[in-house]
């Protein structure tokens, strides 16, 4: 029995990591569908939109791996680490930050050249709405993956 517990371990942590991967898959499904609805995109301004955007998520979803890392919780919790942990992990923190910055900076640049200003602040608009419906969802106890957003 003792031999089979880090097989239920590793088990344990593979099914929730694989949770994890299945509900990140759909909710970017969910925003893709969301985004695309609201934008009414031409195939042209499809082609031209979705490698951009897939570049700049992609940035970001590493972003928030490294930023994941970085706050992940610490034996002993806060109060365990030293001032200079902690100077380390807020530093850490800025430096993201500020890649994630330059990540938005790049993405309206590349956006910038192939659609009006208008369109750009179509998809801002789509993204915010995305977010917000995604968080009146949550509170209101629903689970926000499956729903047609059109039907609220």
């Amino acid at each position: 029995m003792v031999f089979l517990i880090p097989f239920f371990v590793a088990f344990a942590q593979d099914d929730k990591q694989s949770s994890w991967e299945q509900r990140k898959r759909q909710f970017k499904a969910e925003k893709i569908a969301y985004i695309t609805t609201e934008m009414n995109f031409t195939v042209q301004d499809a082609q031209k939109f979705w490698p951009i955007y897939n570049k700049y998520d992609e940035i970001l979803d590493k972003i928030g791996e490294r930023r994941r890392k970085n706050f992940a919780p610490k034996a002993g919790g806060i109060d365990a680490l030293t001032e200079e942990q902690c100077a380390l992990i807020l530093d850490n923190n800025v430096v993201l930050d500020n890649e994630e910055l330059l990540a938005k900076q790049n993405f309206y640049k590349e956006l910038k050249e192939v659609f009006s200003h208008k369109m750009i602040m179509k998809y801002y608009h789509a993204e915010h709405e995305f977010r917000r419906k995604l968080i009146s969802d949550k509170q209101n106890g629903g689970a926000s993956f499956g729903k047609s957003y059109k039907e609220n």
